[in-house]
């Protein structure tokens, strides 16, 4: 009886000692200087730029020399869209075509970038603007107008690099 009583004895006191370093840690803790940023509430002078392949929100780039859209509403970057986040509705014919509508819910987007692979226009780019959140999940549609305004400073489709190396 007397080692079951010793046994019980050390375990309670390695218990309360576990307790106080718990929260002998927790104390100092508390009075260090906080580092977590309260997105998206946060300082506006700190300047934060996403890495270089950072998939950000999406641009339809204009031609320069034309300054029509590159895009000709062909459908590709809606029908290889995973979530089916993509809505184009085109009018004309040939290279006369262009979409009258085109709408992107990055609320479903899942940011794979295979629309902009799939473009054989090179017309839609992912930018590197990490600011998409928003109160009101109807603000996360992404129309004509905002894509085409985006994508004015674009002149090339931003790659995503990877970091595989070739064998």
């Amino acid at each position: 009886s007397q080692p079951a009583r010793t046994g019980l004895a050390a375990d309670i006191v390695g218990t309360a000692l576990s307790i106080l370093k718990g929260l002998w840690v927790t104390l100092i803790t508390f009075w260090r200087p906080k580092v977590t940023l309260q997105y998206p509430h946060r300082d506006p002078a700190e300047d934060y730029k996403p890495r270089p392949g950072y998939r950000g929100d999406f641009a339809l780039i204009t031609d320069r020399e034309t300054g029509q859209l590159r895009c000709t509403a062909c459908m590709s970057c809606v029908r290889i869209c995973p979530d089916k986040c993509i809505h184009i509705v085109g009018e004309g014919k040939g290279k006369e075509r262009k979409p009258t509508e085109f709408y992107i819910d990055i609320g479903l987007c899942m940011f794979c970038h295979l629309c902009v692979e799939a473009c054989p226009f090179e017309a839609i780019t992912m930018t590197t603007d990490y600011e998409q959140s928003e109160y009101d999940p109807r603000a996360l549609i992404r129309d004509l107008n905002t894509l085409t305004a985006r994508g004015i400073e674009f002149e090339d489709v931003q790659r995503v690099q990877t970091v595989c190396q070739p064998e």
